[in-house]
């Protein structure tokens, strides 16, 4: 019962912060029907969370109660004074408001259930030890950045904005971070619900519609689960998916394969399957703020149909929720900014949105000025752009987008209809349709065939129309969606990830995933008002069946992931705690843990054996926070660019460890900064018992400050 109490709390905190922020979105949004309703618990969060950020990093205030307080404060009076004339309740769209809340409050509860059956924090499969890590690292913060747990004496290099959000609403709420874990995830979920329905809903009137960007963007997957079904059911490999060793339907669902990719030597995800693993890793929070700020977008191209000009308050309030929307991405995840700049300047420049060229550069002037503290702070390593030897090939992004795909050349028949056959445009579709075929086949490049089709047919249809309404808005989401896809094909970000464009794939394919799946709801819509007859009732039957096949795989993995059959997932069930299993696996682990957060405040440093990534290993720091002198070496690595910070502090941890040479110990525990030392599960097995016994043979300079059945921790005595 304490675990429901805790999910109503933080679902009505999230209530409250959405209808705080309802007054000021309302003033942004005014020309759409919800007014904003739908991402006003986003711009909510996002407001506190950089308030919060900007007077801890500029150390005016501590991280804590009263910081979140005063920032709390800010965003009431920011919303009353600019959204006062916005407050009749009379004119307030309360129906849609019930419609958008009832959604989240479904999604939310619903994959609550669904993390019931999975809440682990777990180490295999995911970077659930990096995230809780860094939560718990905040939550102890007085100053930003953060400290690194994972490479005591430096702060962290990592974009953690979405982190420091889910530490403020765990204060707020007052729930352990072990369960705030796994609410933040269900919320997430909830937000991009929403957010889903009511762009939709927004761009077309519908409700129905609305839905249908729910499914798409939320719940569909790849096509792949038609596949891996047909290669169960025939006994015989299909598209490179093996047969399984299932007995039966139901033994195949328990045991699904989870992390079945389609690109090889690449990530593959859809919004769905991150949401599924449970992982609060930044390319998945900030699924919602990507959908807020289409929105958000959306609403300032939808004023100037008005052709009334904005007042210079309006004008400025515009640019700055714009401007503070656009940084925020540098902050929860720095991929996305490069892009949503571009498709910022994209709908400047071909949509003509009113707010103009002073508009376009006041949001870009404040997108890098609002979050200068966090450039200078330092951020994970990248070493520009590589070129792609291996593609993609045809079948598997088809694979991967086929809903999409269908619709979106639905789509553009509509738009194309009764300008196909025309002299101007048959020679220009016959020219391109041969450059196109030539190009592919010289450069052997399969997926030149669907992409420049898809970036020139938008170009062509929104440069061709005199009045830009919806529809050429989407065409762009389609067209910086394509653009996206192209990139991947061509370039790759190089950063430290082994396999040159794991990351770029994984990253940049959710982007697009989010703009392909808006503008396909949207065509759903359009195509079905813009056909009739037999065409129309084939086109629907074929959408259908699409829609079957592509929620195959998340069904799939929603079976599989919860069915317990994988590695510890069955330690732990019936509960929203991600550490419980803990006590299963390392009993006196668990018991010190839950000492260590309640008797030691701050951030000293903690010594526990070196970590390496994917192994049950520097979880002592992960599960409080503490810095130690190395964590999982490999992501240290990675975040940095570099193995100069962690050169030596693998085998130095190992020496305090091991040496029988009390002195030698004292000079490396010295070096580091070290004031606890914890010997337990992992310890104990990597270390022989002559040098953790060092500890116990000098009491002049370690003390015992906590010991159960399998854990002693030392504190270093000055």
């Amino acid at each position: 019962m304490m675990q429901v109490a805790y999910a109503i709390v933080w679902w009505l905190v999230l209530v409250i912060i959405g209808l705080i922020t309802f007054p000021l979105v309302s003033r942004v949004c005014h020309k759409l029907p919800d007014e904003g309703y739908s991402i006003s618990k986003i711009i909510g969060l996002l407001l506190i969370t950089y308030f919060c950020w900007f007077l801890g990093s500029t150390h005016l205030i501590k991280f804590g109660y009263v910081n979140i307080s005063i920032s709390l404060l800010l965003l009431i009076a920011l919303s009353l004074f600019l959204g006062r004339k916005q407050l009749k309740i009379k004119s307030l769209p309360l129906k849609t408001m019930l419609i958008s809340e009832a959604l989240f409050a479904v999604a939310f509860a619903l994959f609550l259930v669904y993390l019931r059956y999975k809440p682990d924090i777990f180490f295999a499969f995911s970077e659930d030890f990096m995230n809780f890590t860094f939560l718990n690292s905040i939550l102890r913060s007085d100053y930003f950045p953060p400290l690194d747990p994972w490479l005591a004496g430096h702060s962290l290099p990592y974009y953690y904005g979405g982190h420091l959000l889910v530490a403020i609403l765990t204060l707020v709420s007052k729930v352990p971070p072990a369960i705030s874990y796994n609410l933040a995830v269900a919320m997430f979920f909830g937000l991009v619900a929403s957010a889903a329905y009511g762009i939709l809903y927004n761009i077309t009137g519908k409700k129905l519609t609305g839905f249908v960007a729910v499914v798409f963007i939320c719940l569909a997957g790849f096509s792949s689960g038609v596949f891996q079904l047909s290669a169960f059911i025939f006994k015989h490999d299909l598209l490179g998916h093996d047969v399984p060793g299932a007995q039966n339907f139901t033994d195949w669902l328990l045991n699904y394969d989870v992390g079945a990719g389609v690109i090889p030597d690449t990530g593959n995800l859809y919004p769905y399957a991150s949401f599924l693993q449970g992982d609060l890793h930044a390319h998945m929070m900030t699924l919602p703020f990507q959908l807020m700020y289409v929105t958000l977008l959306f609403a300032s191209f939808k004023g100037m149909e008005q052709g009334k000009k904005l007042s210079k308050c309006d004008f400025l309030l515009s640019v700055f929720i714009l401007g503070i929307s656009l940084g925020f991405f540098w902050f929860i995840n720095t991929w996305d900014y490069p892009v949503y700049l571009a498709l910022t300047v994209l709908a400047f420049v071909l949509l003509k949105i009113n707010l103009g060229i002073k508009g376009l550069a006041g949001i870009v002037v404040l997108s890098l000025a609002l979050y200068v503290p966090h450039y200078i702070s330092g951020m994970s390593g990248v070493e520009g752009l590589g070129i792609v030897h291996v593609r993609t090939e045809l079948a598997d992004i088809v694979e991967m987008f086929a809903l999409f795909l269908f619709v979106s050349f639905s789509l553009f028949y509509v738009s194309l209809k009764g300008r196909l056959f025309r002299g101007e445009t048959l020679i220009l579709m016959a020219a391109s349709a041969i450059i196109i075929a030539a190009v592919a086949f010289l450069l052997d490049f399969q997926l030149i065939l669907l992409l420049v089709p898809m970036l020139l047919v938008p170009l062509y249809c929104i440069y061709k129309a005199q009045l830009k309404q919806e529809t050429e808005f989407m065409l762009l989401l389609l067209f910086v969606g394509a653009l996206l896809l192209l990139f991947c094909e061509i370039f790759y970000i190089n950063d430290a990830m082994p396999v040159e464009r794991f990351n770029t794939v994984m990253k940049l394919h959710l982007v697009a995933w989010i703009l392909l799946g808006i503008a396909a709801a949207y065509g759903v819509f359009r195509v079905f008002n813009a056909s009739k007859g037999k065409l129309k009732a084939v086109w629907v039957a074929l959408l259908l069946i699409l829609v079957i096949v592509c929620l195959i795989q998340p069904a799939g993995q929603t079976i599989g992931w919860a069915s317990g059959k994988r590695t510890y997932f069955g330690l732990n069930r019936g509960t929203l705690d991600g550490t419980a299993y803990v006590n299963t696996l390392a009993p006196g682990d668990y018991e010190a843990i839950k000492w260590l957060n309640q008797s030691i405040k701050g951030q000293p440093v903690i010594l526990e054996a070196p970590g390496w990534a994917y192994q049950f290993t520097s979880h002592i720091s992960a599960m409080t926070g503490l810095p130690t002198v190395i964590g999982w070496l490999t992501h240290e690595v990675m975040w940095r660019n570099s193995w100069d910070a962690v050169s030596g502090r693998e085998s130095g941890a190992d020496t305090i460890y091991q040496t029988t040479d009390n002195e030698e110990a004292l000079a490396l525990l010295g070096k580091y900064g070290v004031e606890y030392i914890y010997i337990g599960y992992v310890e104990k097995q990597k270390y022989k018992e002559e040098g953790l016994r060092k500890f116990e043979l000098y009491p002049e300079k370690y003390a015992l400050v906590y010991e159960n059945r399998g854990v002693a921790i030392y504190q270093v005595l000055p």
